[in-house]
């Protein structure tokens, strides 16, 4: 007699059922926070770094400094994000603390898109925006940088998901949410995360002809509320420095409306978008071109919500061509949307050359991995015979690298090809996406994905990349030459990288401020006096030491070069001339480096 069936399957632990929203979100963790904090500081996150660093050091959270004078080019709250992060290392902003909230923001921008998608569509819908998004590389590459882009771009979509759930409320609360989410994203890198938005917002209302019905007073107050939300931060921080100082709101109008309609900077053409977006939207562009093209065609048969989708990515996307300012991470908050887009076409079915196009295009993407991993396979045998064809040596860690990696990541790359081909055998329900084709590559992308941003990358930054190694070298050298911090100075402005690093506790002297109505020579020979015979060092780059013209003084600053960041060989000329060279003067000579950097 067969033992009857005692368990519930409906009480039993669905493993099968939510097993691929396991496999998303625990891919998106490794994406994201995987070596996390293993590259170096690079480009705009070193502001973040010594602003936060600084704060710890002079106990003072509302006025942002770089190297101990005021910054307030940016919205204080993303500096605050970094800032109680830090409380759970000791008050110490080291490159994983200042990467957090960005990663944690790019989590909140994949699960605000999917539920807009689900609230508007269906979970098919969702979980396939949802694994576009994951997988276009700039959500990695922004999610991983201690900058506000990912910021911006997540409480813009976040406040969008509140307003989608709840729009057809008109009372206080909601209302009050939406505001905040906007006001708060406001306060983290721009105008854009409240712009956005209020832009998709309108095309709503405009459209559903709802607008009245939101003309109410809880619907002003909470507009009240949020515009005092907003402008909180400048007011605790007028009133922290004892004045009504308003360069925080001078800043925002600079950096967001008069960037917009007279551009100081970063000014680009009206047409850089049309390169930007699908640069962004890598490696789904085709698909996103081609859910264009399906809106464009099937406009008179599209759904309200569908076409409330397709005039919102429009929306957005003019009103950043119409700005003056452009710089491709501005326009980042559109990507959720044209993954959301992107997402309908694939998994509606149709006929004709759109359908043909896109099941083609999944199934070449598919095979592209599957010949991809067998490629990969042979890697380490190629590098065997033909690595020593290389022009330099690599180090140890690159080589390791070469021989460990290929072969788990090519026979995972066959695996999942192989899996994804009878997938309807495993009980796994991966049909959340009508082409099968699509979970299989979706994977494939973000595992490639993980390899580049989480394993390779780090590891060549860590290994080829010398500012960070060169900069902590300097600071023990200095140290055992008798060069105190107070007799450091930089020739010019701007090494915010060096002074994050530098750790220094005062403020390093700025040749190119102190000396005001001088050249930058006579500021430097005005230095060398001042220092007598005291050790004494001047940083800067190799670019910035070719401004010195004087041949009697670029022989004195050619004997006394301490330090050079190494150079190499197969760095181009332009990124030689940004390494840094350090001059000490009153330093024994055996302290003393041997090269030229005057041709």
């Amino acid at each position: 007699m067969e033992k009857p069936d005692i368990i519930n399957k409906q009480h039993s632990f669905p493993v099968k059922e939510h097993f691929p929203e396991l496999v998303f979100w625990a891919l998106a963790c490794l994406l994201l926070f995987l070596n996390l904090g293993v590259k170096g500081i690079s480009g705009s996150e070193a502001r973040w770094t010594a602003i936060v660093r600084e704060m710890y050091l002079n106990g003072n959270f509302f006025q942002p400094t770089i190297n101990f004078e005021l910054y307030f080019d940016k919205p204080i709250l993303s500096y605050w994000l970094i800032a109680f992060c830090a409380l759970f290392n000791n008050g110490t902003v080291n490159e994983l603390i200042a990467r957090i909230p960005s990663a944690l923001a790019a989590l909140a921008a994949l699960w605000a898109t999917r539920s807009i998608a689900a609230s508007l569509w269906d979970r098919g819908i969702a979980r396939t925006s949802g694994w576009i998004l994951l997988t276009v590389y700039s959500l990695a590459f922004w999610g991983r940088l201690a900058e506000a882009d990912m910021l911006n771009m997540a409480f813009s979509t976040l406040a969008v998901a509140w307003y989608i759930r709840n729009r057809e409320k008109t009372s206080f609360f909601p209302y009050l949410v939406f505001g905040a989410l906007c006001a708060v994203g406001g306060q983290t890198k721009g105008l854009s995360a409240i712009a956005v938005p209020v832009l998709v917002v309108l095309v709503d209302i405009l459209m559903t002809r709802s607008w009245k019905k939101h003309l109410n007073i809880q619907f002003f107050g909470a507009g009240a509320a949020s515009i005092l939300l907003y402008f909180l931060p400048f007011l605790l921080v007028a009133l922290e420095n004892g004045d009504t100082s308003l360069d925080g709101v001078y800043l925002v109008f600079r950096e967001n409306i008069m960037r917009f309609f007279m551009p100081f900077d970063h000014k680009g053409d009206w047409y850089d978008y049309f390169k930007y977006l699908p640069q962004l939207l890598l490696p789904w562009t085709p698909f996103f071109l081609l859910a264009l093209a399906w809106t464009v065609k099937k406009w008179k048969t599209l759904s309200g919500n569908d076409r409330f989708l397709a005039l919102s990515i429009l929306a957005i996307f003019v009103m950043f061509s119409l700005s003056g300012s452009k710089r491709v991470y501005y326009i980042l908050p559109i990507l959720p949307y044209c993954a959301i887009l992107t997402a309908l076409y694939l998994c509606r079915t149709g006929e004709g050359f759109l359908e043909r196009a896109k099941v083609f295009l999944l199934n070449l993407y598919r095979y592209v991995f599957l010949i991809g991993g067998c490629l990969i396979l042979t890697l380490p045998a190629l590098w065997f015979f033909a690595g020593g064809l290389v022009p330099f040596e690599l180090p140890q860690t690159i080589r390791i690298l070469i021989y460990a990696s290929p072969i788990p990541l090519g026979l995972l790359f066959i695996f999942l090809f192989l899996y994804f081909r009878k997938q309807n055998t495993t009980g796994v329900k991966w049909d959340f996406c009508p082409c099968a084709a699509f979970p299989g590559t979706a994977i494939s992308c973000a595992v490639l994905l993980i390899f580049l941003f989480a394993l390779l990358l780090p590891v060549i930054d860590a290994e080829f990349r010398t500012g960070k190694p060169f900069i902590l070298e300097a600071v023990d050298k200095m140290k055992e030459s008798g060069i105190s911090q107070s007799n450091v100075a930089y020739l010019v402005k701007n090494y915010t990288n060096m002074s994050y690093y530098l750790a220094f506790g005062e403020r390093i002297e700025i040749l190119a401020d102190d000396f005001p109505g001088n050249t930058l020579e006579e500021k430097l020979c005005a230095y060398i006096r001042s220092a007598g015979n005291k050790p004494a060092a001047v940083i800067a780059e190799y670019r910035d030491w070719q401004k010195i013209q004087s041949p009697k003084l670029r022989r004195l600053i050619q004997d006394n070069v301490f330090m050079a960041e190494p150079v190499r060989k197969w760095e181009r000329k332009s990124h030689r001339r940004e390494n840094y060279v350090i001059i000490a003067l009153n330093v024994p000579e055996r302290n003393r480096m041997k090269i030229r950097i005057f041709q």
